[in-house]
Formats: structure tokens, sequence, C-alpha cells
């Protein structure tokens, strides 16, 4: 994939508000790849700190794309609705895609995405060749996807962000039962201290 960028936004609101929130966010991330994401989707977070939270996922191949369709954003009608939802956004970290090669499917199913973020005490090129290693494992137990990432800002800025997408649960519960008897899962968890890791519903992708 060619994206270098990844924004993560996550809005709290009501849940009497969720559904309306949802709705309008599904217009909202075909309003984001008209206006210059490579890709957006919206979901909601199943576990962490932010769960019952609205999670806006965008990529793209430039911060100037992401400036454009924050602008764009400003006089979006969409946008104002959510917000009148009384959706507060509660997070927004831009990340910059770390160039570790995974073979997964042509036309992935992303249905779920877990997050995880941690703090490396190895160099960066050190924990991209054990994530590299760790790829197939992952491919292996129905992973679709498998971004790495590194956070520009926020109070987290210097950790790094995993995120794997998955077709059901059931593979995400394969994935964790073969890491528990990975040499390689246990070097990474050496090398990592791991700080957030969430799962997340994707509701719709507009790519």
């Amino acid at each position: 994939m060619s994206e270098k960028f990844y924004v993560n936004t996550v809005g709290a609101v009501s849940a009497s508000k969720l559904s309306e929130a949802v709705s309008l966010g599904k217009e909202l991330v075909e309003e984001s790849k008209a206006a210059g994401s490579a890709r957006a989707s919206i979901g909601t977070m199943m576990t962490g700190n932010h769960a019952g939270s609205v999670v806006f996922q965008q990529f793209f191949h430039s911060l100037d794309d992401f400036s454009n369709v924050m602008d764009a954003f400003a006089t979006s009608s969409t946008y104002s609705k959510i917000m009148d939802t009384g959706l507060r956004v509660t997070m927004r970290n831009v990340a910059k895609f770390c160039d570790v090669p995974f073979s997964g499917p042509t036309n992935p199913q992303r249905k779920y995405v877990v997050l995880t973020r941690a703090k490396s005490h190895i160099p960066q090129p050190d924990i991209m060749d054990l994530m590299a290693q760790a790829a197939p494992l992952f491919a292996e137990s129905g992973a679709q996807t498998f971004r790495f990432a590194r956070l520009m800002t926020g109070n987290n800025a210097g950790d790094f962000l995993l995120g794997v997408g998955y077709p059901s649960m059931a593979e995400i519960e394969a994935t964790y039962d073969a890491i528990g008897s990975s040499l390689i899962a246990s070097s990474i968890y050496e090398a990592l201290d791991v700080n957030v890791r969430t799962i997340i519903k994707v509701q719709s992708t507009a790519a």
C-alpha cells in the first residue's frame, strides 16, 4: 500500500446518539475520500478506555491531502451534523507508516481492526525488522492487513502503532493463540511496552 500517513480520530457520544453519529460517519468517509484521503473508515471502539466511542480512520499519501480534507470538513454539513449529535473529539493522532512488508489478500476484508500502541526500547530499524519477521504469523492466522506506524502527534508521540485488520473475531482469536507460542512474538514483547490495545468494529469504508 502506498499510503504514508494515518490519522485516527476518536469521538465520545452518548449511547442514544451513537447510531446517528455512525450513520453520518458513513457519509463523511465518502466526503473524506472525495476531498483527498486514499481511503477512510468509520467504526466503533469495542474495548479499551474509549469503548463505545466512534472512531474515524483516514489514510493519506501526503499531509497536504490531510489538510485539504480538514478544509473540506470545515464547510461540510455532514461534519456539522455529527458535531450536533453532541460528539466530542477526545483524541486525534497523526502517524507515519513504517515500511514493513506483509503478504495479504488482494481484496482484504476489514470487519475488525486491532490497534496496539507501544513504546519501544530498541531503535526503529530493529523493531521494524522484528515486525517483518512476525508479519507471516499474522497472515497465516487470517489477518487481512498489517500496518506499522510511528505516532507523530499527541501525548504518545514517538510510540509505535500496529494496526491489523481481520474478517471476523475468529481470526483475531487464532492470531493471539499463535502469538502465545511464538518466539518472535516473545522478542517483540521484550522490546515493547504495550500501553493500549483496542478492537475496532468497522462500520463502513470508502476506498
